[in-house]
């Protein structure tokens, strides 16, 4: 199907990019000038197809754009064997084209009618967006249920993208030696589940892939009853929907295979390893096991823990960085993360550069002191309320962006938790008590649950 095919459908005025951006960029800001901006209507709607896809729409008029994003419940969690960094070839491949829309198309319709398109691997899903004027948010619709079904794989193009994703590869990990570090530490992370491997493959799996590989895989994950379609923006739902089963229900669903395990073991045992690698400064890397959001038995454990990240290390106000950092000058860098919205098991993280003359392993005793503090003492009330209400302010702020909203709202659904969370948890943050984090602490921060990593600069003392 032409271009030109789309642009009578669509009605696009003959304008240049220039024209164009121009266009959309006034719209957009006579609509946020407008006295009762605040007012528009921003309400949820939530169904299922007869052949199981999953459609959340979150009407939100305060601008003429809307999201799109489809979001595949497979990621590189699912692979096993040679196969590894299939998804993430796969999604390379999904701009290849179908019969309808072939070649580049795909790509050029995009910028041809002002869109913004593109996609991301995880562990847990793979997902693709586009963002478009709200009167081509159709065109969206039917090219993402085009390329669910009719996508054309051809060995020219695999080969052309394999190579890609290879020097993707290259670049982001075999020639930096951090990540490369990081890439084995996850083996002692997660001795057991699916996510020690990495989402882009190995070098050695990448070049064992065959296109019929990627074939095999599409065919298997990418069906409507294995999606979310979530549409944020200037919609009316019930318009919306019409045109979401205009393009979507006629597409069968599908039998899907079990997916792979990602549940971790408990106190499993202290894990260290060390890297000599020929990096300026040393590195250290902390990594607890911990529970999820999804697999925590008690969810308050997962609210604390984001929170226990605030009150450690999410700004320069928080423990670590005034202690050991301004304080103690233990440390010149340092870096805390937990991932609470996961399908399976998570860590919660500490990484930390050494300050000059510092061993890793008075940096690491320095961090185990500080957990140690929040495990014997309570966290006093106006700390905690500063913690919570930064964290509550900075979580409603984000959602002010939908594509943020929209990457929540998929976030959420495609790791098993309810899209409905999203209007729910600046409550649930803001009921996190001082008791909890105390209890929380003294569970999962624990040698038990911890694996270590020092990177050590080649010829030098650690």
């Amino acid at each position: 199907m032409s271009q030109q095919h789309f642009f009578h459908r669509y009605g696009l005025p003959r304008l240049n990019s220039i024209g164009l951006l121009a266009m959309l960029l006034s719209s957009s800001t006579l609509l946020w000038s407008m006295p009762n901006a605040t007012h528009l209507t921003r309400s949820t709607f939530e169904t299922t197809l007869s052949n199981g896809l999953k459609v959340i729409i979150r009407e939100d008029q305060r601008a003429p754009i809307v999201m799109t994003q489809i979001w595949y419940a497979v990621g590189s969690a699912d692979e096993s064997g040679n196969h590894l960094g299939v998804s993430h070839a796969l999604e390379h491949m999904m701009f290849k084209g179908t019969q309808k829309v072939p070649d580049n198309e795909f790509t050029l319709l995009s910028q041809r009618f002002g869109g913004k398109i593109n996609a991301a691997t995880s562990s847990n899903y793979t997902q693709y967006y586009q963002l478009y004027p709200k009167q081509y948010f159709p065109l969206a619709l039917e090219l993402e249920a085009d390329r669910m079904q009719n996508l054309v794989l051809r060995q020219e193009d695999f080969a052309t993208e394999l190579k890609v994703v290879i020097e993707e590869r290259r670049q982001r990990t075999e020639d930096n030696l951090r990540n490369l570090a990081f890439e084995r530490f996850k083996w002692i992370t997660y001795p057991t589940s699916h996510y020690r491997q990495p989402v882009i493959g190995y070098m050695k799996s990448l070049n064992n892939l065959q296109l019929n590989d990627l074939k095999n895989w599409y065919k298997t994950w990418y069906a409507p009853n294995n999606a979310t379609l979530i549409i944020v923006g200037d919609v009316n739902a019930e318009q919306a929907l019409s045109q979401v089963k205009k393009y979507f229900a006629a597409i069968p669903k599908q039998t899907l295979p079990e997916r792979n395990d990602v549940l971790e073991f408990d106190r499993v045992g202290y894990r260290h390893m060390e890297l000599q690698l020929s990096t300026q400064v040393p590195n250290l890397y902390m990594a607890w096991n911990v529970r999820s959001l999804a697999t925590s038995k008690n969810p308050s454990d997962a609210y604390a823990l984001n929170i226990i990240q605030s009150i450690l290390g999410k700004d320069l106000s928080a423990r670590l960085q005034a202690r050991l950092i301004r304080q103690q000058k233990v440390l010149s860098a340092v870096h805390v993360d937990y991932q609470p919205y996961n399908r399976g098991d998570s860590v919660f993280m500490i990484t930390a550069v050494p300050a000059a003359n510092v061993k890793l392993e008075q940096a690491q005793q320095a961090i185990e002191q500080q957990i140690k503090v929040l495990q014997n003492e309570l966290i006093e009330a106006h700390e905690l309320q500063r913690i919570k209400t930064n964290f509550v302010a900075n979580l409603i702020y984000s959602q002010d962006d939908i594509a943020e909203q929209a990457r929540m709202l998929g976030q959420l659904e495609v790791n098993g938790l309810s899209y409905r969370l999203i209007d729910e948890l600046s409550q649930h943050y803001d009921q996190v008590t001082a008791q909890e984090i105390k209890r929380v602490a003294n569970l999962y921060l624990v040698r038990d649950n911890l694996s270590t990593l020092y990177i050590i600069p080649q010829a030098a003392d650690r």
